[in-house]
């Protein structure tokens, strides 16, 4: 899957208006109030979350720099460029190609990770030093499947066990030869374990938030493979997977449906999988949700079925609410045996965080940035940050929001 694909499955959905026809609907005020938004220019977009490093904020451009930056004001520490991007050649909506995922910072080990892509579409996955961004670490990521020339490093990465985690998927359009991958990167001795995602060709692993992180697991979420006809032997698409630290394939579910979900672009892979209230919670693009139970994933059909959204990103979670990214607008669910649709907050579609009591999800198509009442979803706040990539999420960093942009990043005061 592939988010061109993803897109025109948004554009072709009308269900996700009946998603929560008993949850309240939240209306956005006039126009942007006036609120003080400092915006840093760096040289490319930002695509991915910024990564809080306690003394530093760090976040990567499709330029491939990274820039350490004040949490304060802002301000450039340092900066680092790590090679010339990417130019796909014949489809993609990201054009240079170059850090697309958003950083990890490990405190242990005080490096900042990131995957880049090259001219060469090689991509390399860097450990920098936080202190002044010289190059400790660096190891070769190219899927050991597909044309890497096809392939993006789209997903948030993750630090678990001492290991970073990188997912792959394919470029908007669709195009080429690929397969979905994770890469688990030993982080001590750059050594790499892969799990390949799809049995038969595609099977894009690119939601832009990070996996759920379990006890002993990470769930993952696939996109549509090339499987899509009942009868067909099943292909590990569609699905949401559960990998050990070596990225080794612990758990499955995919609906009983996939085959017709991977015909009609209709799979999971647009969600990230969400921990809460003792579940793992999906959606991905065709409405329908499922609650899984962490422990035993339930196979091929298993799960409880809930009416979701179009969902498209990372969820934010509070106690027993999560806030799904439903591209019709942030909606709130209430999890227990049955969900509880709460509110739809119409006006947002980018991925929801939570900080000073307000959920804060951008509409990353007029570039505004919301606050919205978490008990009832009406708008807050809204504010104007210019032109965003897709997806943009913000990173809480203090009182502070540190926000990706198409130029650099803005940053908001939580309390302003």
């Amino acid at each position: 899957m592939s988010v061109a694909r993803a897109m025109g499955a948004l554009l072709a959905l009308g269900m996700a208006a009946t998603t929560a026809s008993c949850a309240a609907h939240s209306t956005a005020p006039a126009k942007p109030s006036p609120t003080a938004v400092s915006p840093v220019k760096l040289d490319g977009p930002v695509y991915g979350k910024p990564a809080d490093g306690g003394t530093a904020v760090f976040a990567a451009t499709e330029n491939d720099t990274v820039y350490a930056l004040s949490p304060a004001d802002g301000s450039v520490m340092w900066s680092k460029h790590l090679a010339e991007p990417f130019r796909p050649h014949t489809c993609g909506n990201i054009n240079p190609l170059g850090i697309t995922g958003a950083p990890a910072y490990d405190p242990a080990s005080h490096l900042v990770y990131v995957v880049a892509e090259d001219a060469d579409a090689h991509h390399v996955l860097y450990g920098l030093s936080a202190a002044d961004g010289h190059v400790v670490s660096h190891v070769a990521v190219d899927p050991p499947v597909g044309d890497r020339a096809y392939l993006q490093q789209r997903s948030a990465l993750t630090l678990w066990h001492g290991h970073v985690f990188a997912t792959f998927g394919g470029l908007f359009g669709d195009c080429g030869t690929y397969t979905g991958a994770v890469a688990s990167v030993d982080a001590a001795s750059g050594s790499v374990n892969w799990f390949e995602a799809s049995s038969s060709g595609r099977g894009g692993m690119w939601a832009p938030g990070a996996p759920a992180i379990g006890t002993d697991r990470l769930y993952f979420s696939i996109g549509n493979g090339d499987a899509v006809q009942a009868g067909q032997p099943y292909d590990g698409t569609d699905s949401v997977v559960a990998l050990d630290v070596n990225a080794k394939r612990v758990d499955f579910f995919a609906p009983a449906s996939w085959a017709q979900d991977n015909g009609a672009d209709l799979d999971l892979g647009s969600m990230n999988p969400v921990l809460a209230a003792g579940h793992v919670i999906i959606a991905g693009k065709s409405g329908q949700g499922y609650l899984l139970d962490p422990a035993a994933l339930g196979g091929i059909g298993g799960g409880t079925p809930f009416q979701a959204c179009s969902a498209f990103g990372a969820a934010a979670a509070d106690g027993d609410v999560v806030y799904l990214p439903c591209a019709d607008g942030t909606r709130a669910f209430r999890i227990g045996d049955q969900v509880t649709p709460l509110w739809h907050a119409a006006h947002t579609n980018g991925q929801p965080v939570l900080a000073g009591g307000l959920v804060w999800a951008a509409d990353y198509d007029s570039g505004v940035l919301y606050a919205l009442d978490p008990a009832t979803g009406h708008a807050a706040r809204q504010i104007a940050v210019g032109a965003l990539p897709h997806f943009a999420t913000p990173a809480v960093v203090g009182d502070k929001l540190f926000l990706g942009t198409a130029k650099g990043v803005a940053i908001i005061g939580v309390r302003s």
